[in-house]
Formats: structure tokens, sequence, C-alpha cells
């Protein structure tokens, strides 16, 4: 563990967040001081890397006030198909909707080996249900309760742990929902139970009828996991407050994670975005650009002005789920990406991963696949004696052998460079996405790097898009754990109301409406009153459009003029125009609370002695180069060291490219500048 000086009114938290191959975990002490701590995932037990990452930091949790947690546990259950058992009740006529979804494809019409998504759920656990709401919200078929009854007892007796209602129009007019949701829940309390009503308040009949299911799918094991990890930090003594990041880049407590398992799936990412911020913020800088490289995968989001672009819906594994979020680009490369020869004889990397088990070939746990880690160390960027802070070394001949496989003349140097820069060509066209991609040139940005492998690959991503400016954050390998300690609780919500827009769109009295439920949501997440504030947004788009845009009003009325104004504003800066003589409309409304955190912090200075550079020879773009290899700590605020260099540290390494600076800030953080 590490101790590091700092100061602020966040003592007593933890940061700890479940990566694909390792845990972090960041830990203010009641000084002030800042620790940290770092071990292997355990997927087959997950929270139990949680529970050994607290113990080996040797903290004592009975002085802890409050813990904030982040993993993948909802993704990868959704990925793997490794949810709970779940059924889905729906109106009678509609059981196919989940089923057939959408007649679109997400690669294109030409595409000859496309596969529709996997349903999230089998024909034969979708029941219907005698009843009827009108798209005004008027009944049309009154529910029949029993008949009801008796298609959940078929669930019931097929031992489903979850159960997803969404019925047509639910959205305008809940009554049979609530009533369906309270019948299971007093006859059959064991059933977790996902009403969409609950989940995803919002037209589209397939979007919220997935998005109910998912939750319903991956509920119970969210649920399941956190009771486990709370009993663990229970029987540590622990009595603080535990909880979750959700996608949206905040956090929600972790008892209301089960019923709103679909807000997790970008639950690790997000923070790190959160964290970037705050690097980025104290160093006095405005438009960044994220690179988060972990062990499976890297995530990129854009963030103008500080503010992290959102959407809401995600696309996981094919499947929209309607839930606010982080915008971000993800692709399969992370540090245990897999790379192969593909049957035509491609080189290919990712989206398979070597994980914590068993890992990269060097790590000698057993794994037989070359990786990007393996790539790495064959390439000279990754020090063997100096990985993981010197707690586990690396076998440069098992990652040479490895690499060796892919080339056919057997020369492992020639394929781990080959290996990188398509690596390093994926990420850029990651950014691209994010950026380029919406009309944002990123040469005016500058790129945040973070987690295990961000710093080591930035700056030379940086050189495929013309960036010159990459920053590097206090021990970016924990980037993502620390954002969890800064947090900010945030709950969103929506509710569909399609209507012209007009004078009353957001009046006073919509206004005051909209400010009661959040304070409903408050009191249900037992949020002080007093201690939050409360945003409205409003989802709009021109007449004839398939989809729509979120205007942001900070909380206030506001007249037709204004709201068409703000959203004409959004449409430009997104599509480049706007056309004055088309209606607009408005969608939906969405409701943002958030409770500021006092975390404040001062990450330490480096130390700036004890570590004389040592030549090493790397390799960058095919070219053998002779370069400084240094710890991190030894560069003094204001030294610079010139690439080709190497900097190395516990949680991450960073590499100066050939005409490349390398310079520690007033804030102990690195910035790399293009020079020549």
């Amino acid at each position: 563990m590490k101790h590091f000086g700092g100061g602020g009114s966040g003592a007593d938290r933890i940061g700890v967040e479940i990566g694909g191959t390792f845990t972090d975990l960041v830990w203010s002490g009641p000084d002030g001081r800042l620790h940290t701590g770092k071990t292997p995932s355990t997927p087959h037990a997950i929270h139990e890397a949680v529970l050994t990452v607290i113990s080996e930091a040797g903290m004592p949790l009975d002085d802890v006030a409050g813990i904030t947690h982040g993993s993948t546990v909802a993704t990868n259950a959704l990925i793997m198909r490794k949810g709970a058992s779940a059924g889905l009740l729906t109106t009678k006529g509609f059981r196919d909707v989940v089923i057939v979804g959408r007649g679109d494809r997400d690669h294109g019409i030409y595409d000859m080996q496309y596969r529709r998504p996997a349903p999230p759920i089998r024909r034969g656990m979708i029941r219907e249900v005698p009843e009827r709401i009108g798209p005004d919200g008027e009944v049309i078929v009154p529910l029949d309760l029993e008949v009801a009854w008796r298609e959940v007892e078929t669930f019931l007796a097929q031992g489903v742990e979850g159960i997803a209602i969404s019925l047509i129009h639910a959205y305008r007019n809940p009554v049979h929902e609530k009533a369906l949701a309270d019948m299971i829940r007093r006859r059959a309390p064991h059933v977790a139970i996902s009403a969409s009503h609950e989940v995803s308040p919002e037209f589209r009949e397939y979007e919220r009828s997935v998005t109910t299911v998912v939750n319903a799918f991956v509920g119970p094991v969210v649920e399941s996991y956190i009771d486990l990890l709370d009993a663990g930090l229970r029987d540590n003594a622990y009595r603080g407050v535990l909880k979750i990041m959700q996608s949206n880049g905040g956090a929600m407590p972790a008892d209301a994670a089960g019923a709103n398992a679909v807000r997790m799936l970008l639950s690790g990412p997000a923070a790190g975005v959160r964290a970037a911020m705050w690097f980025a913020e104290r160093n006095g800088i405005r438009d960044v650009i994220t690179l988060d490289m972990g062990g499976t995968s890297t995530d990129v989001a854009i963030a103008p002005g500080l503010v992290p672009s959102m959407v809401p819906e995600l696309k996981i594994d094919g499947l929209p789920v309607r839930t606010a979020a982080v915008d971000m680009a993800t692709i399969g490369a992370g540090g245990g990406s897999i790379a192969t020869i593909d049957p035509g004889g491609f080189l290919a990397v990712g989206p398979e991963s070597a994980g914590a088990v068993p890992g990269p070939v060097c790590y000698g746990r057993g794994g037989t696949r070359p990786t990007v880690t393996d790539g790495q160390v064959v390439a000279g960027l990754l020090r063997p004696q100096q990985f993981f802070g010197g707690r586990m070394e690396l076998s440069s001949s098992a990652a040479k052998a490895a690499l060796a496989s892919l080339d056919s003349e057997g020369d492992a140097r020639r394929a781990a460079d080959a290996v990188l820069r398509l690596v390093n060509s994926n990420m850029a066209a990651a950014v691209r996405l994010v950026s380029t991609g919406r009309g944002i040139d990123p040469r005016d940005f500058t790129l945040v790097a973070y987690g295990g492998g961000g710093p080591l690959h930035a700056a030379m991503v940086a050189d495929e898009l013309g960036i010159t400016r990459v920053l590097v954050p206090w021990s970016p390998g924990l980037a993502s754990a620390f954002g969890l300690l800064i947090a900010d609780t945030l709950i969103d919500a929506a509710q569909s109301d399609l209507h012209g827009l007009n004078d009353m769109s957001l009046d006073a009295g919509r206004c005051s409406d909209l400010r009661a439920r959040g304070h409903e949501l408050a009191r249900a997440h037992g949020i002080e009153e007093g201690g939050y504030g409360i945003e409205i947004g409003l989802d709009m788009r021109y007449v004839g459009q398939a989809f729509e845009l979120t205007v942001w009003t900070e909380g206030r009325a506001r007249s037709k003029e204004e709201l068409r104004r703000l959203f004409e504003d959004e449409h430009r800066a997104r599509y480049g125009y706007a056309r004055a003589r088309l209606d607009v409309e408005v969608v939906s409304y969405r409701i943002r609370l958030t409770a500021r955190s006092d975390a404040r912090f001062s990450t330490p200075l480096p130390a700036g002695e004890g570590d004389v550079p040592e030549e090493v020879l790397i390799s960058i773009d095919g070219a053998d180069l002779a370069a400084k290899a240094l710890a991190r700590d030894s560069l003094a605020v204001g030294g610079k060291v010139s690439g080709p260099a190497i900097l190395s540290e516990p949680t991450s390494t960073t590499v100066v490219p050939p005409g490349w600076e390398a310079e520690c800030l007033t804030t102990g953080d690195l910035v790399l500048r293009r020079v020549s």
C-alpha cells in the first residue's frame, strides 16, 4: 500500500473499482492522506477482490464513513448471458416485440455475415396478459388480474428469479403495470420485479421492453453481488454508506442497485471520466478527450468545456438499453486483448481477452495466446522488473515465444510492432468516432490518458490524430478508483410526453411538477432535503425526425421561443445546421438530481530524486531506439525529459516517443507535448 500526503474534507472515504485484470483502491484517511491499493481481480467470486484489496491496505473499516464502488458485474452478466432466470409479461398480442426488434442494421445492409443481436430472453419465457392502454392513456381493455396471475404462476413453476413487466403505452398511464407489480410483490415477494414505468417510462416499445427485460435479467445478479459485498464489509466492522457508480458518472445508494441494474452498465469507465475532468480542471485545461486503456478494453469520451457528452441510450452487445450514460466509444483493445491471425491471414487484436486469469503469457499464469501486454514487453515499452511496482515480474522470453507465433518468420519484435501499431490505429479510430464523427476537431483538445495502458499508448495515438498535448494524471492506473472517491450522487429519471412545442411545454406549472418528482426521487434514495440540485431536460426534435436531442434548462421555466433557440443551438452543434421553417416537438422530459460531493484532495508531489536514468532499447513504429528509462517519481516539479523515454510507476507506464517532451507540472501531473 502507498501512503500519500494530502488534505481535504473527504477523509474516511474509499473508492474501489473492479477491472478486467486488476481491482483498484484509493482511500482517504482521517488525516486527509491518500492511500492506494491494487490486487488481481477474482472473476470466480468478484466481490472477494474488493475485500482483499481493502484487507491488504490495512484500513480500519470501522472508521470509514463511505465506500463508492464500480464494477462490470451488470455488463458481464448481460454480454455473457449469465444473468438470472427471467420472464416477461406483456400485453396480449405483443409477445414478439423483443424477439422481432427493429429492421435496421448496425453494420450496414451489405454485411453478408450480419447476425441479429440475440434477444435478451427466450420466446418461451414471454407471457401475455389481457389488457390494453391507448396512446393517450385511456383504458381500452381493463386488466384481468386473475388471468394474469395464472401466467405468473407458470413463471414461478419454472423457477424465475426476476419478472419484467412491459405493457403497451404504460409510459403514458402505468395503472395496469402498477396493479400487476403490486400483486406479484404481494403474492411472490421473493421474485424481483422490473416494471417499465419504473425502469424506462419512455415511448418506443422495443427499446422500453428490452431495457426492462435487461434489468430483470441482470438485477438479481447485481443484488446478490451487492449483498455478498455488503455482508463482507459488515463482517469487517464497516458501518458506513455503500454507493454504486452509475453509467451517468454519478453514484447511487447500493440498496437501489438491484432495482436499477441497467444504470450500472458503464460503471467503471464513467468513474474514470469523472476523474479525468477533475485532473484536467486543476491544471487549467478545459477541452479534453479521455483515453482509458485497461485490461480488457479501451474507452474514449469527449468533454468540451469539461462537460462530458451524454446519451440517453446505450448499445450493449447490440441491444438498446435506455439509460443516461456518459457518451463513450469502447473497443476491445486492452492489455489482455488477444492477438490472432484471422482466416484471411490478417492480424486482429481483440475483442477476446485473456483477462485476469489466465492473463497474458508473460504473467506466467497459464496463458498461451499472445496479447497486447506481451507485445509491450517484447517492444521494450514495459520493464519486466518494474511491473506492478515490482510486485510481479514479467517473463520476456515467454512473451517473445508467444509473439513469434504470429509472424511467418518467427520474428517476435516485428510481430509486437504490428500488434501495437494496430492497437494505436484502433484507438485513434475510437477517438475519431467521438470527435470528427460529430464535427469536432480533436487537434483542439488535450488527450487525458489513464488506466494501466493509456499513458503507454497516448502520445502515439495523439500523433495519428494531430493532437499535440497529452495529460497523464497522478497514479493513472487508479484513475477510475479515484473518480469513485470524488463522485457526486446523481439520479436520472425520464417521462415521455409527445406534443408540439408550445408555451406550456415548460411553464411554471410543468416545472413545479417536475421538481416535485425530483424531490420524490431524493426521498426514495435517502438523499437529505436541501443537499441536492434539480435540473430539467427536454428531448426535442423537428417534426418528422426519428430521433431527438436533449436540451437542459437549468431547472427553471422557459418560453416556447427560448426552448426552440436552445434546441436549435444544440442541433447546430451536433449536425451543423438548423431549420427555422420546421416545427419542433417535445418527446420526453428528463430530471437530473445532483448531490455534490464535498471531497477535496491534493495529491502528492514527486520526490524528484533517487533514480539515475537507465539506457534501454525499445521499438516504436518499426524503429529500434535507445531510450532513457526512469521512475516517474524521480522527475521533480518543473523537470522535463525528452523522448524517447519511459517513465515507470506502480500503476502504469508512460512512453514519451521521439519528438515529444514530458514535463512534471506544479500539481504533480505530467504533460506530454509534441515539440518537433
